[in-house]
């Protein structure tokens, strides 16, 4: 009974976290103080096990969880943002801390997959009613005015909550390799996202997906295959490079023109700003400037009059926001967490953990995927995943190993004995 509520509770945290995908016909109010309890209920029960765990991506989610933490401190020692203005703010990141009461509970790996599919199939559900209703904003918000509008030849709907569905593609191309009994409804999910990032038009979503895809279907065939599937795939690109479709069309304009701009390109300017002349003194180019209170302390109208007079957005500069708000220690949590999805191995089951994290680095330059609250509970699922599928692994290669080591059937006996007990992994 006690596992179904701890698993109910998680499930209606992601929708909660999202903040019911950003629906517009919720009291704004009543949302955000549903969110701030209950992401803040679930830090400080999470913070209780923070130093419990080593190994695997415990250290890096450290470094990334307590640099969110102090960036408060440097908000109000730079910027003189009050402590509550912070908190408002910081709250969302700090769902980080989620992963290590993850790692206490040991919540079974099939059941977080299950929760990933069932929002994954719901955010295109959502995103294609949207689409449908175009002329009324229930979710999200227009990128400019006061309803969705046609740009890149489509109505251009970035609907929130993102980071759940990308998750749930990879998790879907995975059980297809594996011929899942669900393989049917992997392959619609599968189709599904490949559509989804042509019709929103966002580069970084579109080319993400479809290199993760690409890699995924190639890397595991005969060589004779990788070429057929190499030239499929260039002679595919070129198809759609010279075709009329208004949105790939639309995609390609946008991005000679960026191309053409090189330095004068914003985000290339806004980039150079928030890491070179955004901190104020030395400290804070260290521990960063922490979030800011947008339009209401004196530091958030500081970023407000920042992106009305110039452009810069720190939403633009994906892993540059990460630095100019949470310091040095953040970024190297980051390189840690990427550089251990390179080198850790992961089980076939669940290879679309390295997918997602190597997603988020296509997309930390130019997106808000590192540190936004569309993206973060489904990094952490992802990194749960990761870690204890890893841990789970390197234990069974050490007890195989003591098994080959050992000198006579009865202490294989009494190593195998513990072993047969605690093989419900997941």
């Amino acid at each position: 009974m006690k596992e179904k509520l701890l698993i109910g509770f998680i499930f209606l945290l992601v929708i909660i976290n999202l903040r019911f995908f950003d629906a517009t016909f919720i009291n704004p109010t009543f949302v955000n103080y549903l969110d701030f309890f209950a992401v803040l209920g679930t830090v400080m029960v999470s913070a209780v096990y923070m130093f419990d765990r080593q190994g695997g991506f415990v250290l890096p989610i450290q470094m990334i969880s307590l640099s969110i933490i102090f960036s408060m401190v440097m908000a109000l020692f730079s910027w003189g943002q009050g402590f509550k203005d912070s908190l408002f703010e910081t709250f969302p990141y700090m769902l980080w801390l989620l992963f290590f009461w993850l790692l206490h509970l040991k919540i079974p790996i099939r059941t977080l997959e299950k929760i990933i599919i069932v929002y994954g199939v719901f955010y295109a559900i959502l995103y294609f009613f949207q689409y449908a209703n175009s002329h009324i904003v229930l979710f999200g918000k227009p990128i400019s005015g006061e309803e969705f509008t046609e740009e890149r030849g489509a109505i251009r709907i970035i609907f929130p909550g993102a980071g759940i569905f990308i998750l749930s593609i990879f998790i879907a191309i995975t059980k297809i390799s594996l011929n899942d009994r669900y393989k049917w409804l992997y392959i619609g999910l599968a189709v599904l996202g490949l559509i989804i990032p042509v019709m929103q038009v966002t580069r970084q979503f579109i080319a993400g997906v479809f290199l993760i895809y690409f890699f995924h279907f190639f890397k595991s065939q005969s060589l004779l295959r990788k070429f057929l599937i190499l030239g499929a795939f260039a002679g595919g690109l070129l198809i759609l490079v010279n075709s009329d479709i208004p949105m790939i069309k639309g995609v390609i304009e946008v991005q000679q023109r960026d191309a053409k701009l090189g330095k004068d390109y914003i985000r290339v300017q806004a980039g150079e700003y928030f890491l070179t002349d955004f901190s104020p003194n030395t400290l804070s180019q260290i521990f960063g400037n922490g979030a800011p209170n947008w339009g209401i302390s004196s530091y958030g109208k500081f970023i407000e009059r920042l992106s009305i007079i110039k452009g810069y957005f720190l939403s633009d500069v994906g892993i540059i926001a990460v630095y100019a708000m949470f310091g040095v220690f953040a970024i190297i949590g980051f390189g840690l967490m990427w550089y251990k999805s390179f080198v850790l191995p992961v089980p076939k089951q669940q290879e679309y953990v390295k997918y997602y994290l190597w997603y988020l680095l296509f997309t930390s330059f130019t997106w808000y995927s590192v540190y936004h609250y569309h993206y973060v509970i489904a990094t952490i699922f992802a990194l749960y995943i990761y870690h204890r599928s890893y841990m789970e692994q390197k234990k069974w290669d050490i007890i195989s190993l003591l098994i080959k080591k050992a000198p006579d059937s009865m202490e294989k006996k009494k190593i195998l004995t513990p072993v047969k007990e605690a093989k419900m992994i997941t």
